[in-house]
Order: structure tokens, then C-alpha cells, then sequence
């Protein structure tokens, strides 16, 4: 239910075809908001068709695909007023994989329950399709409309965790109730057992229309979502009847199930304190003992890799994934099953940073929840290498969390082999130079020597649009006194 919309340009330069603007249509097409409307384009006048949807007054999201045999057509929409050249409409639904479409929710920043929404389908190119030798001079169209309207989905009992799912059925959001009685010092909301970005949104009197000061939310790049509403919140907590949404950020790719848990204390809940036991890789090969130790980095700026180095919970990442905030909130994730993405277990501090070598040293300083670590609390670990004695052609194995690493709103681990391409010298040292696969996410995490040691840090790429060589930055260019904290 969060917002999903991009705006984007239009493409230009088929066949050298001219973008047509074209006029606003007086004869309107109404579309119906749970039904599909099929008919004909015509491309030799205007090749356009215009629509118009109206509203419930409790809608809180709508989906609009344009379906057709002719791949280019394009569709375009805004609210409140109609489309008059399609260069201007405010939404752009092309897109990459699969149709057309716009998805627009009350979580966005136009509104949605009552409104008007306009579409137009259109051939953004001045000559007329073809499909293999054959003009095409008119086509079927098909326009499909979903509409979510508010919903209680289930009511919440304090102390009582509810296990539920997102699902395309669901239209990615469920909504729960629960009634908070006179007295109760605080209404504490934890999402748990998910492994999906998914969001909290509250609202005391009545399901969430539209997203305005009368709400409050958690929304951050990670799963295990807390939202604590008290006297001092904004809004405040009042007794009555409250209404929770839980959102995936992306939407439903697949069925993500989650657990909620509502309390009346602000104190994190006993049973999510406790911290899983991380498994043992011992003696198996140095990719699988890195699938453990390489974790997860989020903060409110985005996510990124890392690497555990020492029992104390030292973790080696680049300066880039932490950011510039003097005091970032770090969440840290660990990989307990590689089909699953990385569990939110700890939060860390910045240690050291270096902006020069583009490298960071944290340290973990308690669970997710604050908690203290168990005496004795094991911390998977990489031992440390040397990229001294490494030479061009040798094996490297790079293991993160990059962005390519999943269809959702959260990826799982993944590792990319290649070689020691070569070499390039910068101000603190050596750079490797790597063939081996780097992408967004990627950066912070570990390269990997044949024998499975670290070697240096994933940071960055060159590219020219076909192919690209990865840099890493070695282990040997951390500051002395950074090695010494890791000794001790």
C-alpha cells in the first residue's frame, strides 16, 4: 500500500518515430473500479483512448493495467483533472517487466477514497505499428481495475501474537483492530518472524484514508518493525479503538507472512529479546563459514554489507553504507538460512571511519531490542588475510547482500566468483581490480581468497555500458590503529 508510482520519460528513438502529445479528449471512457473494459484503438485517428475512474469514498488503493497486443502503448494518469497532453500527466505507467500499470494508494500523496482518477492510453510514436510486415492500423485494448476499499482484516489482543500473510488477495496490506482501555501507559506494535521490508501505520478511530498527522508509522529498510505510541507520541495515545495497517514496501511478490504482536507497555516484549543461536560452519569451505559472517548492514540512508572480524563484534564495511549522520542507527542482520533473507538481530555503533579509504569499523552494541548479548554469546567470524600476495588470474569469491540478490522488498546472500583482474594504486595502497560480479549492496561485504580469508572489502565498479571491473580495497590499506582494536 505504500506509494509505487515513478515518473519517467518517455522513449523516443524507435524507428525514428516523433512523440505525440495529442489533445484532451471530450468523450470519456468510465471505468468501473472492480471490472475490466475492452475495446479498440484506433491508430490512424489520434491512436489514443481516455479514461476516467471514480472512487469509493473508502478506497485505499487501485490498480490500473493496460493490456495489449502491441508492446509500445503507453499509459499515463493523474487525479482531480484530465489528461491533456500526455508529456505532462503526473504518472508515467511504462515499465521494464511486464504491462503497463499504475498503483496508487492513500499512503501516497494524492488522494485516493472519493477522488476522480483520469487515464489515457496511448501510441506515443507518429508512424503506425507494425508487427513482422503487417501495419497495424487498429488494435484491442483491454483496460483491468482492482480496487481495495478499507478492511478489518482481524482483531488484535494485547499479549497475543497474530500470525498473518500479504498476498496479491490482500492487495499487500492487512489492517487490525485493537481497543485500548482507559489508563494504558503506552500501545507497543512488533512485526517479527518476517523476512519482507515490511511497514506499521496507526490510527486511533478509524481505518487510514489518507496519510496526515492523525497517523503514525515506522517505516525503515528493515522487516522487525517497532511502533510505540504514548502520551508524548505524535498523535498521542488515547483509549478507544485503534486501527494498525502492516504494508509491504514493494508490494506483494509473493505470499510474505508475518507475525504481530500488540502490548500495552512500551517495553520490548520478553520473547523477542532472546537471541536465536547463530549455526556452526565449522570446517566446512570459506564461502560456507562466510555465509554467516558476512551480515547485513541497514541504516535510515539505505543498506549494505559487512563483515563480523573478532568475538567482541567488530564488523569491517565501507564508509559509503554507513553514510555521513555522526550517529546513524545500524541494524545489523545475520544469514541463518541462505534461502531466507538476513534476520535483524543487533544494533551497532560506528566505531572508526575513513572516508579516504571509504572503509568503517562498528561494533555491536545489543540486540535489536536493546537487550544486552548473553554472556559467552558466539559471533560467527572471518579470519583476517593478505591481498600482498595476491597476483593476476588468482580465484575470488565476493559475498554479500546486493540489490540483484532478490525479487522482493529484501534480498538473501549471495556470493559471485571471478579472478584478481589486476591492480591500481591509489594514495593509501594497492586496489584489486575484480571481474567477479558487484552491484548495489554488494559494497562492505567480503572478498574472498581461495583459502577462504578475507581480503579486502567490495567498494565499487567502473563501467561503460558493456561490462565493468569491480574494485576492492584491501584488507593491508586499514589503518594501524584499527588493527590493533581488532587484536585486542
Amino acid at each position: 500500500m505504500r506509494w509505487t508510482l515513478n515518473r519517467l520519460l518517455l522513449a523516443v528513438l524507435v524507428c525514428g518515430g516523433i512523440v505525440l502529445g495529442g489533445a484532451s479528449f471530450s468523450s470519456r471512457i468510465a471505468l468501473a473500479p472492480n471490472a475490466s473494459w475492452e475495446g479498440e484503438l484506433d491508430f490512424e485517428h489520434g491512436g489514443r483512448l481516455d479514461f476516467e475512474l471514480e472512487l469509493p469514498p473508502d478506497a485505499v488503493l487501485s490498480r490500473v493495467t493496460l493490456l495489449s497486443d502491441v508492446a509500445e502503448l503507453q499509459l499515463c494518469g493523474q487525479p482531480l483533472e484530465a489528461v491533456a497532453d500526455v508529456h505532462d500527466a503526473l504518472y508515467d505507467g511504462s515499465g521494464a517487466d511486464g504491462p503497463p500499470a499504475l498503483v496508487f494508494d492513500c499512503l501516497g500523496p494524492d488522494p485516493v477514497g472519493g477522488t476522480t482518477w483520469y487515464f489515457a492510453a496511448y501510441w506515443p510514436f507518429a508512424g503506425l505499428p507494425r508487427v513482422g510486415n503487417q501495419v497495424v492500423r487498429r488494435t484491442t485494448v483491454t483496460l483491468e481495475v482492482e480496487t481495495f476499499n478499507a478492511r478489518v482484516d482481524a482483531q488484535l489482543t494485547a499479549g497475543e501474537p497474530f500470525a498473518s500473510a500479504l498476498d496479491e488477495a490482500s492487495g499487500g496490506f492487512r489492517t487490525f483492530r485493537i481497543d485500548v482501555p482507559a489508563g494504558a501507559p503506552a500501545l507497543r506494535l512488533d512485526l517479527f518472524e518476517v523476512s519482507s521490508d515490511l511497514d506499521l501505520y496507526a490510527r486511533a478511530g478509524g481505518q487510514i484514508l489518507a496519510l496526515g498527522d492523525d497517523a503514525a508509522f515506522a517505516e525503515n529498510g528493515w522487516g522487525h518493525e517497532t511502533l510505540v505510541l504514548d502520551a508524548r507520541s505524535e498523535p498521542p495515545l488515547a483509549a478507544g479503538a485503534w486501527y494498525i495497517d502492516v504494508v509491504d514496501a514493494l508490494g506483494p511478490t509473493r505470499t510474505l507472512p508475518f507475525k504481530i504482536l500488540a502490548s500495552f507497555d512500551a517495553a520490548a516484549p520478553e520473547r523477542l529479546r532472546a537471541l536465536p543461536t547463530i549455526p556452526s560452519a565449522r570446517g566446512a569451505s570459506g564461502v560456507a563459514r562466510a555465509l554467516h559472517a558476512v551480515v547485513e548492514i541497514t541504516t535510515s540512508e539505505g543498506s549494505g554489507s559487512g563483515t563480523l572480524l573478532g568475538r567482541k563484534g567488530w564488523i569491517l564495511t565501507n564508509a559509503h553504507v554507513i553514510g555521513t549522520q555522526e550517529r546513524p542507527e545500524i541494524v545489523v542482520s545475520l544469514t541463518l538460512d541462505p534461502t531466507l533473507p538476513a534476520e535483524e538481530l543487533f544494533r551497532a555503533g560506528l566505531a572508526r571511519i575513513d572516508f579516504e579509504r571509504d572503509l568503517a569499523l562498528l561494533q555491536i552494541e545489543s540486540g535489536l531490542y536493546g537487550q544486552a548479548l548473553p554472556q559467552g554469546y558466539a559471533l560467527p567470524t572471518l579470519e583476517l588475510g593478505s591481498a600482498a600476495g595476491l597476483t593476476i588470474g588468482d580465484p575470488l569469491w565476493l559475498i554479500g547482500y546486493p540489490s540483484t540478490g532478490g525479487t522482493g522488498s529484501r534480498v538473501t546472500i549471495s556470493a559471485t566468483r571471478g579472478i584478481v583482474a589486476g591492480f591500481e594504486r591509489a594514495d593509501f595502497g594497492v586496489l584489486i581490480k575484480t571481474d567477479a560480479e558487484i552491484t548495489r549492496g554488494n559494497s562492505g561485504g567480503a572478498a574472498l581468497d581461495e583459502r577462504g580469508l578475507l581480503v579486502g572489502v567490495p567498494s565499487s565498479t567502473v563501467e561503460d555500458g558493456s561490462g565493468q571491473i569491480g574494485y576492492v580495497h584491501p584488507i593491508d590499506a586499514l589503518p594501524a590503529e584499527w588493527l590493533e582494536l581488532l587484536a585486542r
